[in-house]
């Protein structure tokens, strides 16, 4: 016999715990008990299940119809029988409901059946819960507490729903322990996943997106609109701006006194330097603002296969191509288009035309003012990379010079530029042969 007073305790715990409908727990049960009696007696029965709230009572009752001759006791009952039994107003082809008598063996078979279609219930619940809930927030940012870390994730407390962010949907380096508050992006939202409902990501372009609004006020009010946005998560980013008011300055207004607004979003993306740029309806315009401070010689699109050729000084083919090939990847992403760049003297040797119709004309590219500009930012990232790379033993620091007296301004320089050199090869003048991809990146962007 099931103790009345045990099961409503136990729906009640359920229903707190879980925070599921009170009426799905209840259904389960009874559907629990209905399986229980059609494997236990007979799969073509029909079984109403009565609860009683107040006090917790099941009752079982098999549906029996009223027959003149009966051919299958099991669904069938006799007329006189019947009147015998449930009274005198019945007659032929009515339904009467015999009580189910509670063995031990059936009951032990319908609490594990009703034990399992519960968390199958249970399960569903949370899932249209969650779906309900999260909604309304798809392509937004949430937040929640870390409650667990695992090998693949972190598990996120978001007002009582678990949602994990799968390790790849990390940005790279991060760290977060137990109980420290984080926030996301919901990339998707759907009913039914069996890994996770909630797609939550802080490497999506998007994220940085909602961030910017979260900090310019001129975004979420609509003044200043994001056109554009290329990562490379945890390292640089790209973000294209333009202003719907005249007198409105969009980089300005995103980058903030003293850079106060881009700080803060640097900080959540875990040190992502964060480069705005103003978005052009003019394709080639937009891609030179993209590469900004790199100055473009030549740049010529290929509108049928949406593809761009640019030619820039030699000086600065490796500041427009960066480590790996970040640089220009982002420029690609940003500008949604694929993007070829050549040195000017590889240009030349590909016999690629030179149009001239970039950012910068012979003259100033032979102008001494130009040629020391780009010595001098050389020199400056040399330095930066010193700084950043600072793992070798103090002893073997001391002997590492860049710049000794004796030497000349032109020795110098070629020392800073075979330096720079180092993490170029050939095939680096052309984008699409040498710069590598992240599949997991560039999911997110489609040329």
């Amino acid at each position: 016999m099931i103790d009345g007073a045990q099961l409503l305790d136990a729906i009640y715990e359920i229903v707190q715990d879980k925070k599921i409908d009170k009426e799905i727990i209840l259904e389960g049960i009874r559907e629990g008990f209905q399986k229980a009696y059609e494997k236990f007696f007979d799969p073509e029965a029909i079984v109403r299940v009565d609860i009683d709230q107040n006090t917790g009572q099941i009752k079982v009752f098999k549906e029996l119809t009223v027959v003149q001759k009966i051919e299958d006791e099991w669904l069938e009952i006799g007329l006189n029988q019947a009147k015998e039994q449930y009274g005198d107003n019945l007659s032929i082809g009515d339904n009467v409901y015999e009580p189910v008598e509670f063995t031990l063996e059936f009951s032990k078979l319908a609490i594990m059946q009703v034990g399992q279609i519960i968390k199958q219930k249970i399960r569903e619940g949370e899932k249209n819960k969650i779906y309900q809930e999260f909604l309304s927030k798809n392509h937004e940012i949430v937040g929640g507490f870390v409650k667990d870390i695992t090998e693949t994730s972190y598990l996120v407390d978001v007002e009582g729903s678990i949602i994990p962010i799968w390790n790849k949907k990390m940005i790279p380096g991060e760290d977060f322990d137990i109980d420290q508050r984080i926030c996301f992006y919901i990339e998707e939202v759907s009913k039914d996943n069996k890994h996770s409902q909630i797609q939550a990501s802080r490497i999506h372009p998007e994220f940085l997106t909602r961030l910017m609004e979260t900090e310019v006020p001129e975004i979420l009010e609509g003044i200043v609109e994001v056109k554009s946005v290329a990562r490379e998560p945890g390292h640089r980013a790209k973000i294209a701006v333009f202003s719907h008011e005249e007198g409105v300055d969009p980089i300005g207004s995103c980058v903030g006194a003293s850079g106060s607004r881009i700080k803060n979003v640097t900080k959540e993306l875990n040190g992502e330097k964060i480069d705005v740029v103003l978005w052009n309806e003019d394709k080639k315009t937009f891609v030179m603002n993209s590469l900004a401070p790199v100055k473009v010689i030549s740049i010529d699109i290929d509108e049928e296969n949406n593809e761009c050729f640019i030619v820039v000084p030699n000086e600065q083919l490796s500041l427009a191509i960066g480590k790996k090939g970040m640089a220009a990847r982002l420029v690609a992403n940003l500008v949604n288009m694929k993007i070829n760049i050549f040195s000017l003297e590889n240009a030349k040797e590909k016999e690629i035309e030179i149009k001239w119709n970039g950012n910068i004309d012979e003259a100033e590219l032979n102008n001494p003012e130009f040629l020391n500009k780009v010595n001098k930012r050389r020199e400056k990232t040399a330095g930066n990379y010193v700084k950043e790379n600072n793992f070798v033993k103090k002893e073997v620091e001391e002997e590492i010079v860049f710049v000794e007296e004796d030497k000349s301004i032109d020795e110098i320089q070629a020392s800073i530029a075979a330096f720079e050199s180092l993490s170029e090869d050939d095939a680096t003048y052309e984008f699409e042969e040498s710069i590598g991809s992240d599949e997991d990146y560039d999911s997110y962007y489609e040329k």
